[in-house]
């Protein structure tokens, strides 16, 4: 491969050159590759490959131009082989690059600052990439490794879990799976070691470690037959982070007992760290089977192991033969599902969330961008500035591959630098993002600067160091020495060319700016109309809280606890009111159901609506400031009750019953519950204003309200309380009020409605803060080189104004001329970042809401903050005119 690349650089040389000398060079390339092998370590081979093909790179550009201009006559024999046998970078090159970077330190200041800055943000979000999407799953052979989900079609719904008894059925009918396991979500209350904990656990099967391929860390796994029906259950599995955090990393641990809900549970094994799956839960205790287990309540993950001989599309095929089977079993329950796969590459990462990174990537990229064209700008003005120089040094015999090693010297000198700085900004970036980023970042905690990003800061200063030393190398040729050594050092009238390519630098980096702040500005505009949107709801004053009943307990005795705790709470000093509820609010998802009219029953499945459903008490609505606008709220005496056959009371929300009765009362209807489900009937009691209860983003929630009583039996319990102070300085007193109804009740997961708005909408503020932060550092560094550009034409130009002065022109004629011409660049790069956004509108367009990818007013903002921002960066360099005086000017020259 490397003998391929080199060739094909060699096919860049004059065909006489390459005929000549090709042979040899490649030779004594690779007897260089050869040597470099065994003097140094391997990860220096890179680097040897590099200076190999960079000696190749100029050796052929140095012949074609001796080629063209016909000034050196090719002989074989003579220095161009020995030439290109030179190495990069030469000490005395070094020694004097140095020697220049220190008589310039402000030069030298600012493009390390600039490409640390650059290069430290790329590799702060390189890193975050790398650990959150790039970084292995923690499975043996994870690409054998599938999940099953269910799916309904005729419902548009693509995935859903998995019911019980299906999970059942699919593991014994199945051909494709070596392994088969499924997970329930649950949670425990911890007793015996101190005060009551709530635990996060899950109920899996036997074979679901197993179709991970996992190996604990301490004692062993569910053993096959401990998941069958009748089964005690009464084992447990620990996930590493909660052993290290409760035990401490005991290794004792197994074989020691626990009580889980008032049951003492035998400790067999500990996991492995790691994620998905493994630290999902703290607790893990088997999925024993139930002889009638539910076809109705999807509510089960279910993995896979592939057998060796199995492929995707074979299994696809076998969960569609299997689907059909079940369907065709038990129709009720089953008829229009079906079975689909999913590999487990989707675990690393949600697609919401590469996208989000993704676009923080290219992002940042652009950045660095930017910044690699201010530094070569800035170095193109240097060299042009010094062409006085190169014509004394090549009057004094060096040559042109001379000039340009040295230059390249200089850019890879200083591009390491900036990486050097660039290592220590993103130590600091990540460290901030750490601080700022929301909890929908996986493994984010665990994101370092590895050995991989090191590679990938090295990388990328390589490239950098070459590409912004390629441009002042080839763009100032020294062609005729006598009138560069006349010419004056201040008194030049400048290269065009070189004018030219600073100009088309400037234009790129005012697109590629101003392409990052109208991106910055429709997320701004995007988080603002999601934040002023009618949540339906009043978060002032609101404390959200969450305690657990255990599961040994009867479930009358567990209802009349959580009713006498909030009857107790209800007596706490500056509680309002407080309301149950099934599911807390802002979940980001919510239980479903499918819900119709009655006498519009016989409605195409595909048209059931599906809705949300929560339990609440009767002041849950007047917690949540909810107005009932149609019909009554619940009382005490409203309950579920199936026993009856009578219809369950519901309440359901606006947009829901504009939705069934359009243009109709809704209040008495009756409604088909759980529609394509088995069906119950239902009596609207009411209709509640609507809400944005599982998302504060989107349309608001389609909703039906059961009364909470003869439901309140469950383990989980959520409150709302609204208070007349501040909600946090209740919490003391509801922990007390836990205690007084019985001491084995834990508290958890206390925060403010308030806290849950701003979290629902963190990973949204998140992007647009770096977003912004990476266009206002884009737009600094586009301004940098608009006054950078401004201020050398007005210094290189000081005889040429000098005698317009002299010859009676206007200085402010002179001062708007100068504007006008810095100002010409940058109205063209405007205008390409407003086409360039066209190019980018897909990407932004899956990241906003209620705001168009077209937004007038963002990208009129961020135009006329590019142009105001570059007319100052144009202005402040001008003004030099006012104070030149003509006759210093003339003098000078």
């Amino acid at each position: 491969m490397l003998r391929r690349l080199y060739r094909a650089i060699l096919w860049t040389c004059p065909s006489d050159v390459r005929r000549e000398l090709g042979g040899e060079m490649e030779e004594a390339f690779f007897v260089r590759l050869a040597v470099e092998r065994v003097r140094r370590p391997w990860w220096w081979q890179p680097v040897t490959w590099t200076r190999g093909f960079a000696d190749a790179v100029l050796f052929a550009l140095a012949m074609r131009r001796d080629a063209r201009r016909r000034r050196v006559e090719f002989d074989p024999m003579s220095s161009p082989l020995s030439r290109a046998r030179r190495p990069l970078m030469r000490r005395q090159d070094v020694r004097a690059t140095l020697r220049l970077m220190r008589t310039t330190p402000l030069f030298t200041a600012s493009i390390v600052l600039m490409l640390a800055l650059g290069i430290g943000a790329t590799t702060a979000i390189f890193s975050v990439v790398d650990g959150v999407l790039l970084k292995p799953l923690p499975f043996p052979h994870a690409d054998r490794i599938v999940q099953i989900f269910g799916t309904a079609v005729s419902r548009q719904i693509d995935r859903h879990g998995m019911t019980e008894a299906n999970f059942w059925d699919v593991r014994e009918m199945n051909r494709s799976f070596a392994e088969l396991g499924a997970r329930h979500g649950a949670s425990f209350t911890l007793t015996g070691s101190g005060a009551p904990m709530r635990v996060d656990g899950a109920s899996v099967t036997v074979g679901f470690f197993r179709a991970l391929g996992v190996t604990p860390v301490q004692g062993r796994l569910f053993a096959p037959g401990e998941d069958n029906p009748g089964a005690p259950g009464t084992l447990a599995m620990l996930s590493h982070a909660f052993w290290t955090r409760q035990y401490a990393s005991n290794p004792d641990i197994v074989g020691r007992t626990i009580q889980l809900d008032g049951r003492t549970y035998d400790v067999i094994g500990v996991l492995p760290p790691g994620s998905p799956w493994l630290d999902s839960a703290e607790v893990f205790v088997p999925l024993v089977r139930h002889p009638n287990a539910n076809r109705g309540s999807w509510e089960y993950d279910v993995v896979a192991r592939l057998k060796d001989d199995v492929s995707m599309a074979t299994a696809t095929a076998d969960m569609d033969r299997v689907a059909h089977a079940l369907a065709a079993a038990w129709p009720k329950d089953n008829e229009g599902q079906g079975l689909t796969l999913a590999p487990s590459a989707e675990w690393i990462g949600s697609e919401s969330l590469r996208r989000t990174l993704s676009l923080l990537l290219g992002a940042v990229s652009l950045l660095l961008v930017v910044a690699c064209v201010n530094v070569a700008n800035l170095l193109l003005a240097r060299a042009s500035g010094r062409v006085r120089e190169a014509a004394m040094r090549t009057a004094l015999g060096a040559t042109r591959g001379d000039l340009i090693r040295e230059r390249f010297t200089e850019s890879l000198l200083l591009a390491g630098a900036g990486a050097i700085g660039g290592w220590l900004v993103a130590l600091a970036a990540l460290s901030v993002l750490r601080a700022l980023a929301p909890g929908g970042i996986p493994h984010l905690d665990n994101v370092a600067l590895d050995t991989r990003a090191l590679v990938f800061t090295a990388g990328v200063a390589v490239v950098i160091g070459v590409m912004t030393g390629l441009v002042p190398a080839l763009a100032a040729p020294v062609v005729d020495l006598v009138p560069a050594l006349r010419q004056s050092q201040r008194g030049s009238m400048g290269d065009r060319q070189s004018d030219r390519l600073r100009g088309i630098f400037v234009a790129a980096e005012v697109a590629l700016s101003l392409m990052l702040l109208v991106g910055a500005g429709l997320l701004v505009r995007s988080l603002v109309a999601v934040l002023d949107a009618d949540r339906g709801f009043a978060t002032d004053h609101r404390l959200v809280a969450s305690f657990s009943v255990p599961g040994s307990y009867p479930k009358a005795r567990r209802e009349q606890i959580t009713l006498d705790v909030i009857e107790h709470i209800k007596t706490l000093p500056g509680v309002v009111s407080v309301g149950y509820v099934s599911g807390r609010p802002l979940r980001g998802w919510g239980t479903g159901m499918g819900i119709v009219a009655a006498d519009h029953r016989d409605i195409a499945e595909r048209d059931i609506p599906w809705v949300s459903w929560r339990a609440v008490t009767e002041d849950y609505f007047k917690t949540m400031s909810l107005a009932i606008v149609r019909g009554r709220g619940f009382t005490d005496r409203d309950r579920v009750d199936s026993s009856t056959g009578a219809p369950t009371p519901v309440i359901v929300s606006q947009r829901l019953a504009s939705r069934l009765w359009p243009d109709e009362d809704p209040v008495g209807r009756q409604a088909v519950l759980w529609a394509g489900q088995g069906g119950d009937p239902g009596v609207i009691l009411g209709v509640v204003q609507d809400m944005r209860e599982d998302r504060i983003e989107g349309e608001p929630t389609m909703a039906v309200y059961f009364p909470a009583r003869g439901q309140l039996g469950g383990t989980s319990v959520d409150l709302v309380i609204h208070t007349s102070d501040r909600p946090e300085r209740i919490v003391p007193s509801l922990r007390a009020a836990l205690t007084s109804v019985d001491p084995g009740l834990p508290l958890y997961d206390v925060r403010t409605l308030e806290d849950l708005v701003n979290r629902s909408v963190a990973m949204r503020r998140f992007t647009m803060v770096l977003l912004s932060v990476f266009a206002g550092l884009a737009l600094v560094l586009a301004v940098a080189g608009v006054y950078g550009v401004v201020a050398y034409s007005v210094v290189r130009r000081t005889s040429e104004i000098g005698v317009r002065l002299a010859l009676g022109a206007s200085p402010r004629g002179v001062l708007r001329r100068v504007v006008v011409r810095g100002m010409r660049p940058v109205c063209i790069g405007v205008c390409l970042g407003l086409i360039g956004m066209i190019g980018a509108s897909r990407i932004m367009a899956s990241l906003l809401l209620d705001v168009t990818i077209g937004d007038p007013i963002s990208y009129f903002a961020a135009t006329v903050g590019v142009m105001v921002a570059a007319a100052l960066a144009c202005y402040v360099p001008a003004r030099q005119v006012l104070r030149i005086d003509p006759v210093v000017a003339l003098r000078s020259e």
